[in-house]
């Protein structure tokens, strides 16, 4: 993707993040090295969230190498709200171009969900629920009017029945 004219990162598509960005990516939208990406990760590891802003994944590769053949790498990939919160931390012109770049895409994001929600009620994709009717409410002033009346009935078992069934539910 474009983020400005002399800058361009690479995105992985994702179903469930829309995209992830790996570490070198983010650093290099950034304009830090890796090392001070991963710095960054371990200082404020109490506001970044594994699962929320990023993904530890473990990868084979090939070494080339006389006992398998591979080694394991292990790869972090920073989702959209990642990326944006490592930009409270990180403070240059390149990471204010990159931090406003990460907000515009966010809020983008956002805006034509609003859009596409508004087009459906347009639509009347989604009706709105019937008002529920306030009717056969009883309150407690409402209680104590029917059991006012109630106490007129002369019928002994009838009256105790009602003030049974009101006083119950």
């Amino acid at each position: 993707m474009q983020v400005a004219d002399n800058l361009e990162v690479d995105i992985i598509p994702d179903g469930k993040c829309e995209f992830l960005m790996t570490a070198s990516e983010v650093a290099k939208g950034y304009g830090i090295s890796p090392n001070t990406l991963r710095r960054h990760k371990m200082e404020h590891v109490d506001e970044l969230e594994e699962g929320k802003h990023f993904f530890s994944s473990v990868q084979k590769m090939n070494a080339r190498c006389k006992s398998d053949g591979y080694i394991q790498t292990k790869q972090t990939l920073w989702t959209k709200r990642g990326i944006v919160r490592l930009g409270f931390f990180i403070k240059s012109e390149r990471a204010k171009l990159f931090r406003d770049w990460a907000e515009d895409l966010v809020i983008n994001t956002m805006e034509q969900a609003q859009q596409i929600t508004q087009e459906a009620q347009q639509l009347n994709l989604f009706p709105e629920p019937p008002k529920k009717r306030n009717i056969n409410c009883l309150t407690k002033d409402r209680l104590v009017d029917v059991l006012a009346d109630v106490a007129r009935i002369e019928d002994k078992e009838l009256r105790m029945s009602i003030v049974n069934k009101l006083m119950n539910h």
